[in-house]
Parts: C-alpha cells; sequence; structure tokens
C-alpha cells in the first residue's frame, strides 16, 4: 500500500487558487474538465470560452508551473486540452511529467477519477465539491461510490497547506 495522500474541498477555481498562494514552491495543476472548468453540459462555443478562460486564469499565478487541463471525453475543440484521457490511468509519461520533480495538484470533482489520478501521481487532491442536484445519474453514482473511498486514499485537510 502506498498509503494515504492530501485532500481538500475546494468550491470554487479562487480556492484553488488560494490553495497554491498558499503553499511553497510551484505546481503543476492538473484540472479536470466538466464540471471543474466549465460546467458540465454547457453549449460548445461557451465551453471553449470557459476552459480557456479558466486555463489562462491559473496560468497568470506564478507559483503554477503547469496547467493540464484533461478530460475523458472528446476534445471539443480546445487545443489546450488533453482529451480521451483515461483518468485515472493516465501516465506521468503521456502527461509530459516523466522525471519531474514539480509537486502535482489534481483538481476535479470526482474521486473514482480525479482522486485516484491524484493518489497514482502521489500528489493533492483537491476535491471540488460541486452543487449535486441537478447532477445527472451517473455522476451521482460515482459520486456515492467515491465516498467509499475516501478514508483509504486520503487525507483530509482544512488548514493551511505543508
Amino acid at each position: 500500500m502506498l498509503g494515504r495522500i492530501p485532500m481538500r474541498d475546494v468550491r470554487s477555481l479562487d480556492d484553488v487558487l488560494a490553495f497554491v498562494e498558499s503553499s511553497d514552491g510551484e505546481k503543476v495543476l492538473i484540472c479536470d474538465v466538466d464540471n471543474t472548468l466549465a460546467p458540465q453540459g454547457v453549449p460548445l462555443g461557451e465551453f471553449e470560452v470557459l476552459v480557456n478562460e479558466a486555463i489562462d486564469r491559473l496560468e497568470a499565478n506564478a507559483r503554477v508551473a503547469r496547467v493540464i487541463a484533461l478530460t475523458n471525453g472528446p476534445q471539443r475543440h480546445v487545443a489546450r486540452m488533453v482529451s480521451r484521457g483515461n483518468k485515472p490511468w493516465t501516465t506521468r509519461r503521456r502527461l509530459g511529467l516523466r522525471g519531474s520533480r514539480v509537486p502535482v495538484v489534481v483538481v476535479g470533482d470526482q474521486v473514482l477519477t480525479d482522486g485516484v489520478l491524484a493518489w497514482r501521481l502521489r500528489g493533492t487532491f483537491l476535491h471540488l465539491v460541486i452543487d449535486d442536484e441537478a447532477e445527472e445519474r451517473r455522476q451521482a453514482i460515482m459520486r456515492r461510490i467515491g465516498n467509499v473511498v475516501i478514508g483509504g486514499l486520503f487525507r483530509r485537510s482544512q488548514g493551511p497547506p505543508g
């Protein structure tokens, strides 16, 4: 067993940037796209704008070494996004992180994909807590199953980052 990794609940990209600012050194941010950088199901034109604006905002922070926008879905005309990302099984090599010593932070809404990816990469998981009232059935099921594995893979942290 590799042990548990840090996990922190966040509610917005503002919280993600506050985490980055309050922690030491640069970070590589691996961000889920759907429900993290853009709401699920938004029209394609709006999706492209939202994802590019979010990436620009994150990259503008001096403590962010690199942003990787990662989705298991199709490309959807965003050149800066890794599509069909095979989360949580994608590798450091595929993401261009092989040999990198810069700490990884994975930001996403699903424990079973984003969280397990963070665990596999030995990073920190920023769990985006979203309003799940209008959530699709498949997403809701994944969220409930993900809640079962949290205690085995993650150490919840609410205080200042270490």
